[in-house]
């Protein structure tokens, strides 16, 4: 009776932990799939369409080609986290001087910066994105930097406030990608 009962249990636990891989692996492929998507996208295919906070639409004119790439900050004017994210004010100067565009993506249209406080004449305002480009690259606080390549791969993701080791981890990045 005793080996009996040690064999069911056995057998529950070893159940357990097939689902329990099973489920690790499927994760794992959607991860492996989403990113190997993103890296195959044409540029012109990952930016998103929108409207600017004055509610006429976003046009990727030659102000915002970009040679190196693009940076995408999801971000509101009234997020605490968002006043606080003193090494963007770093990081933002130093992508623009190695040909990055920033697009300020809005989680809706109140959010916009004023134009003292962003700091750049190549910097959009978006705001009324389609929610699957959001979720594509998980966009669910803020903030969140995407640093994009010109050809629309993602380099590098942070969410929440940069720290001093984010923004060197982000610097790196950008001089790997101006190599290339």
């Amino acid at each position: 009776m005793k080996g009996k009962i040690v064999r069911n249990i056995s057998s529950i636990v070893l159940v357990t932990f097939m689902v329990f891989n099973a489920f690790i692996l499927i994760r794992i492929w959607q991860l492996i799939s989403t990113d190997s998507l993103c890296r195959e996208k044409k540029a012109e295919f990952i930016l998103p369409d929108g409207f600017q906070p004055t509610k006429t639409k976003v046009s990727w004119d030659e102000t915002l080609s970009a040679p190196s790439g693009w940076v995408v900050r999801y971000a509101s004017s009234g997020c605490i986290y968002c006043k606080l994210d003193y090494e963007w004010e770093k990081l933002l100067p130093f992508l623009k001087s190695h040909n990055y565009r920033t697009l300020l993506l809005l989680p809706k249209i109140g959010d916009q910066f004023e134009e003292d406080q962003i700091q750049s004449e190549n910097v959009r305002q978006m705001a009324y994105v389609k929610m699957d480009w959001i979720k594509q690259f998980r966009f669910t606080g803020t903030p969140t930097v995407v640093i994009f390549d010109s050809n629309g791969r993602v380099l590098w993701q942070h969410r929440g406030i940069l720290k001093d080791a984010d923004y060197k981890s982000a610097q790196k990045i950008v001089l790997r990608n101006k190599k290339m």
